[in-house]
């Protein structure tokens, strides 16, 4: 095998796909076998656990969140399995403390670790076009580089301090957020006078907001569309909330960023926690006004 993809479920199958397309020995692992037998149907081969170290030098994990990292690497035998010298990329979205205590332990284990959070959801991954924010040694970001290139449009290094590149996409998320919200308070003001929600957001899409974030979120709101969810109200609060601990951890304050965890909040809590987290709009078309104002 010429590299391991841990995790193959909803992003981690088409990463592990793009590979084997480019001709690459791909060996898969998952903590639930039968998400990885279609990769091994179409060709990949069946790596060892945690326990084997998961077989070859260059490993990518892309794995849902604190806990299976920790799981899967943390608490595991498998950093003491892994070849010396061995990288480690892990795509997952985790939290910068976690990044920093990953990156010690692989270490002190003589391995390499990159961080390398990605901004895309699932269709973007099955389209090889994820941007993938990349930190590390000089020397593990090379080695990686070949593979990630594969499934990304671009990739992004930020420095050689993994943390790093957590920091900047929990950053994103809340600018994402932060975006859903705006067009779904301008949307709910063209519905409320009477206007067409799908032709403001063309509008405005081609004007004042371009871009992928706008184009894509600004669809599901005009059609009141979330299901299924690329990304939910309680992983976007975590993010946001993260990004709030870190800043209050560097001595700042996101007022912003309150508002966006007390809305998501309110979503999860009114049932819509599993939807798409453009379910924002659908709180803010049902939000009564306060008052009036004088002109």
């Amino acid at each position: 095998m010429d590299v391991t993809v841990v995790g193959t479920g909803a992003m981690g199958a088409p990463i592990a796909s793009h590979l084997m397309e480019a001709g690459y020995d791909v060996g898969v692992w998952n903590r639930s076998p039968a998400r990885s037998e279609p990769l091994l149907g179409l060709g990949a081969s069946a790596a060892p656990g945690p326990e084997g170290g998961f077989g070859p030098a260059v490993v990518l994990s892309v794995l849902s969140d604190d806990a299976a990292v920790r799981e899967v690497f943390v608490e595991s035998s498998a950093l003491s399995a892994m070849q010396p010298g061995s990288v480690h990329v892990n795509l997952a979205t985790i939290s910068p403390s976690l990044a920093v205590e990953a990156a010690q332990l692989h270490t002190a284990a003589g391995l390499e670790y990159v961080a390398a959070p990605r901004f895309g959801g699932v269709p973007v991954a099955e389209a090889g076009r994820l941007n993938v924010v990349i930190a590390g040694s000089v020397e593990a970001v090379e080695l990686a580089r070949p593979y990630l290139r594969e499934f990304s449009a671009a990739l992004w290094p930020v420095g050689d301090d993994p943390a790093q590149a957590n920091v900047v996409k929990v950053a994103g998320q809340v600018l994402i957020a932060s975006a859903i919200q705006a067009m779904a308070e301008a949307v709910s003001i063209v519905e409320r006078s009477g206007g067409d929600a799908h032709r403001a957001i063309e509008v405005l899409n081609s004007t004042i907001t371009p871009g992928p974030v706008y184009s894509m979120y600004g669809a599901l709101i005009a059609d009141a569309c979330y299901e299924p969810a690329r990304f939910t109200p309680i992983l976007g609060r975590k993010d946001v909330d993260r990004a709030r601990h870190l800043a209050d951890a560097v001595g700042l304050r996101l007022p912003l960023g309150d508002l966006l965890s007390e809305l998501l909040s309110e979503a999860i809590a009114s049932g819509h926690g599993a939807q798409d987290w453009a379910v924002l709009a659908d709180m803010q078309r049902r939000r009564a006004g306060a008052g009036s104002y004088d002109e």
